[in-house]
């Protein structure tokens, strides 16, 4: 480790975020204490969380950000790959393949959709995550381009269908996550297959017939 304090303070964050996410995955965001997110972390100072990052929502939100941050990069990726016409199969790719290709590819067992499925259903930290995903530039453009893609709809239709495409790749996303964690070989779990198929699924729910 750096002796300059800039490089310090970062690793210690570092160590900071890498263990309170392993603690929330084991046993829940609120059965862990900012204390044992220090002893964990290998931190002497148990108020090393808000010196760090101010509150518990800071830490999430930092949390949330260091993996936000290359997903963005592969969806923008593949919305900029895009050809001038497209159909909602390709919006529902780029919106799916992000997270399982970033899940897919980690060199390291990662608890990023357990998290935000913990997040999704504590009415304490829900707002943080949905701001996260309201901050991505990349999704707000996919999302107005799948919008634009699909046949006329009743908008009853589109706000059930949004909630349930919502909850389907949150709770998804974390079920792919375990079984690749519990994988004795994690590489060979393919993150592809598993988007094409999760495509599939999400375009038949949005094509349906709206009765």
């Amino acid at each position: 480790m750096s002796g300059e304090p800039g490089a310090q303070a970062t690793q210690t964050r570092h160590l900071l975020l890498t263990a309170a996410e392993d603690l929330f995955a084991e046993r829940g965001l609120t059965a862990v204490s900012n204390r044992q997110i220090c002893e964990a972390a290998g931190q002497g100072n148990n108020y090393a969380v808000s010196y760090h990052f101010g509150s518990r929502e800071g830490l999430l939100e930092a949390l949330l950000r260091s993996h936000n941050e290359p997903i963005e990069h592969i969806r923008q990726r593949m919305a900029d790959d895009l050809g001038y016409i497209t159909e909602v199969r390709d919006w529902l790719r780029c919106l799916v393949q992000p997270q399982l290709e970033y899940i897919g590819t980690a060199s390291r067992h990662t608890h990023f959709a357990t998290l935000c499925a913990q997040m999704a259903v504590d009415p304490a930290n829900t707002g943080i995550l949905y701001k996260a995903a309201a901050d991505s530039p990349s999704l707000l453009q996919i999302l107005e381009g799948f919008y634009q893609a699909l046949p006329a709809l009743p908008q009853e239709a589109v706000t059930v269908r949004n909630l349930m495409t919502q909850n389907v790749l949150i709770a998804t996303y974390a079920d792919f996550e375990r079984s690749r964690n519990e994988a004795d070989a994690p590489d060979t779990v393919s993150w592809q297959a598993f988007s094409d198929a999760m495509v599939d699924g999400l375009l038949g729910l949005w094509l349906a017939p709206a009765t």
